[in-house]
């Protein structure tokens, strides 16, 4: 069966899940959810984008993503591959920990932005991990309603903005459009997202179809399609990191969180074992974080 076409582009919002591989942990512990929500925040700045809203699960995560750049499966692969490598690190595992592909489904934002981020902070409540959104603590839902200072990388301010149907003029108005957005979130316990799914890739209804593929159509050179049907697409060749990057520890680091080359095929690519790729990889990582 063909997978859902991958559509990036400039100025998308996306709903995005990624799932534990079967009888992998994702998250042992409260310490592995804070290192994810900091490879989050590394991606949103590294990748010029803005999580809208996000709830981390036992064995998943969701994301309300909007992007200023085409570029998501690049986005994903830093975040689900740095995460990784510092998850193994941490605990003394190999393997998976994410199914390779994550799924992300184009939001109509005119229509539906206020439904999937209610959807998205609702899943705690969804999987019994909470009677109340405020009962679980790892989602973006205590920012949202004023409980919790935000991260830079979360959009209250849009969200609040939207809400209110105008820009905020100051603290009162902030005040104001977080006990609206309270309320709304306690008026949507049965909110059913997806029977608004299209086409496996577009929520939203049949007009707005249309006119994100007329949108589609008038920018080809912006956007990036990505059928993979029994394959995948052709990677960036090895030499290619190496010229941009500053040295072989940050090209091994790019061309793995980035491009997507596995440590098995950059270790053949330069005559070492997967063991020593993956400690310049960690090593580099490493470096990054102390500057």
């Amino acid at each position: 069966m063909a997978r859902p076409l991958r559509i990036e582009f400039a100025g998308a919002v996306y709903h995005l899940s990624s799932k534990a591989e079967a009888g992998a942990v994702v998250f042992h512990d409260d310490a592995d959810r804070r290192a994810l929500l900091a490879v989050i925040a590394q991606a949103m700045e590294r990748f010029d984008a803005q999580v809208l809203a996000y709830c981390l699960e036992p064995d998943s995560y969701e994301l309300l993503l909007f992007t200023r750049q085409a570029n998501l499966s690049r986005l994903m692969r830093h975040i689900n591959g740095v995460y990784t490598q510092g998850s193994h690190r941490r605990h003394g595992t190999v393997g998976h920990l994410f199914q390779g592909r994550f799924k992300a489904v184009l939001v109509d934002r005119e229509n539906l932005l206020l439904d999937a981020c209610r959807f998205v902070e609702l899943g705690g409540v969804r999987r019994g991990l909470a009677a109340a959104p405020a009962q679980w603590p790892w989602s973006s839902y205590a920012a949202h309603v004023g409980q919790v200072e935000a991260p830079d990388w979360l959009d209250v301010q849009g969200l609040h903005a939207y809400v209110m149907g105008r820009p905020l003029q100051g603290a009162a108005d902030r005040r104001k459009a977080a006990q609206r957005y309270e309320k709304l979130v306690a008026e949507a316990s049965g909110l059913d997202l997806w029977r608004h799914l299209r086409q496996q890739i577009y929520l939203g209804d049949a007009a707005f179809v249309e006119r994100l593929k007329g949108q589609l159509t008038g920018t080809a050179g912006m956007v990036r399609r990505s059928a993979k049907v029994g394959g995948s697409l052709k990677a960036r060749p090895w030499r290619d990191w190496l010229h941009e990057a500053g040295s072989r520890e940050e090209a091994l680091y790019r061309a793995h969180t980035e491009g997507g080359l596995s440590m098995t095929g950059l270790a053949k690519e330069l005559g070492l074992s997967v063991s020593r790729v993956s400690r310049l990889i960690a090593g580099h990582e490493r470096q990054r974080h102390q500057h």
